[in-house]
């Protein structure tokens, strides 16, 4: 059974999706791949503000991100981040009720989103992981749906102060995946997160080539080489 969303969030998410469609062109590929129940964590590169928000758009269920609570501060962020209950992060103190939040969530077969990186990329390229990822696989059993994600950084870049609208971007989403070892140790951890990240390498890959398919150049392309060839 799906897991149905509070009335709040699903007003907000409804009234902010629309607008987000009307505003950008987000591609999503892969969303059958995501549970519509369980304890679930969606693990995405990051490379621009609104990433988390097409996320939680692209899903049936409710998904709760963890962000700084500096972002709390203005009155009309605060309330859409209530409603669609994001989990505000003090950095000072180590984040450490985030995270029992976070579990709490995973342990009432809710879902989260995480990015392991830890912040956004300011180059485009991945870095390296975080074993967060799969400290919260391995506490609540949750599965894990690796997400890659391509051109946000063109819509909205981490320099400026507001996105640029109507262009392309995509959102792949891959199969999930399971914390199956029988201890938590570093080397464990670690490995699962590497694991997480390479499948999101994986992914992008795969985005990119489907985001070549579909230029009009890349078909026109195609279409004089089939005529050459009659």
């Amino acid at each position: 059974m799906t897991t149905k969303a509070p009335l709040s969030y699903r007003t907000t998410n409804l009234t902010l999706g629309t607008f987000l469609r009307i505003m950008f062109r987000p591609r999503y590929l892969g969303r059958d791949k995501i549970p519509v129940d369980g304890p679930l964590i969606i693990a995405a590169n990051h490379l621009s503000h609104i990433d988390p928000a097409f996320i939680m758009t692209a899903t049936k269920r409710p998904v709760s991100y963890m962000s700084k609570k500096e972002h709390f501060d203005g009155a009309l962020r605060r309330l859409v981040f209530k409603q669609v209950g994001v989990i505000p992060v003090d950095r000072d103190a180590g984040g450490k009720d985030a995270l029992k939040g976070a579990i709490e969530i995973l342990e009432e077969g809710g879902a989260i989103g995480i990015f392991p990186e830890g912040t956004r990329s300011r180059d485009g390229k991945m870095g390296k992981g975080k074993t967060g990822v799969a400290r919260l696989a391995a506490l609540t059993g949750a599965a894990v749906v690796p997400v890659a994600i391509r051109q946000t950084d063109g819509v909205w870049p981490v320099s400026k102060r507001a996105p640029r609208p109507w262009r392309k971007f995509y959102y792949k989403f891959g199969d999930p995946m399971y914390f199956d070892h029988k201890e938590q140790n570093h080397d464990n951890l670690r490995e699962f997160t590497d694991n997480v990240m390479s499948r999101i390498v994986e992914l992008s890959t795969e985005c990119e080539e489907y985001w070549e398919e579909k230029k009009i150049s890349t078909r026109l392309k195609k279409r004089i080489a089939a005529w050459r060839e009659k």
